[in-house]
């Protein structure tokens, strides 16, 4: 098995195909630049990367959160090969990194991939138009829960290094809104931070304090 969910659709020899295409990302690297060429598809294993609207202004906004469940693209299999978007690594891991052609060809060949490819691409779609209800009409807390959900749930465990400024691009929100929101789930007991670590302490309250949007994302794609 490779790690990653659509990867392991393939059968075993394309799987041991891809083994030297394994390759490392440090957190903050941009691996997809908006309005360039799509030169490859990434496949994580153990990092995880956000897809991100950004503007002229400089500000920015994600659109998905893509671990090993998924891949970056996503445009490829849709007859794209310019993305609008830009994808930037906020936890530091492995990927497989295929070419494009590559991946069409994997897509010909293997049902099972291609089916797993498409299901994956409709629900970044359901998942941008989510995010988007989500950063207009909830709580900053509530977004925030269901953040730090989608990422305990991509890489398995509690604590991760995140900056408030990062945070405060993912959620579409200002550093201060960001301060608050940590403060009262930390207060609470939910989570703690520090020094740019957050560790979650309970996760079922975590759930308890999220928006809706999270459990209908996570009932639309399950991320074991």
């Amino acid at each position: 098995m490779t790690g990653n969910r659509l990867l392991d659709e393939l059968p075993a020899p394309a799987q041991r195909s891809l083994a030297k295409s394994l390759m490392s990302l440090p957190a903050g690297a941009i691996v997809l630049q908006p309005g360039e060429r799509i030169a490859q598809a990434l496949f994580p294993t153990t990092a995880v990367c956000s897809v991100v609207i950004q503007l002229d202004s400089g500000d920015k906004a994600e659109t998905a959160t893509v671990g090993h469940d998924g891949f970056i693209g996503v445009p490829l299999v849709l007859g794209a090969t310019v993305s609008d978007a830009a994808a930037i690594v906020q936890l530091a891991g492995d990927a497989y990194r295929v070419a494009p052609k590559a991946l069409l060809d994997l897509c010909r060949e293997h049902e099972a991939f291609r089916r797993a490819l498409f299901g994956y691409s409709a629900f970044r779609l359901h998942l941008a138009s989510r995010t988007l209800a989500c950063n207009s009409f909830h709580s900053i807390v509530q977004r925030m829960a269901r953040w730090l959900l989608l990422l305990h749930d991509r890489i398995g465990r509690a604590d991760f290094r995140l900056t408030h400024e990062s945070l405060a691009a993912m959620l579409a929100a200002t550093r201060p809104r960001v301060s608050q929101a940590a403060a009262r789930l930390k207060a609470e007991g939910i989570v703690h931070y520090t020094r740019g670590v957050i560790r979650i302490l309970d996760r079922q309250r975590l759930e308890a304090a999220a928006c809706e949007c999270y459990r209908q994302t996570r009932r639309l794609y399950p991320v074991p």
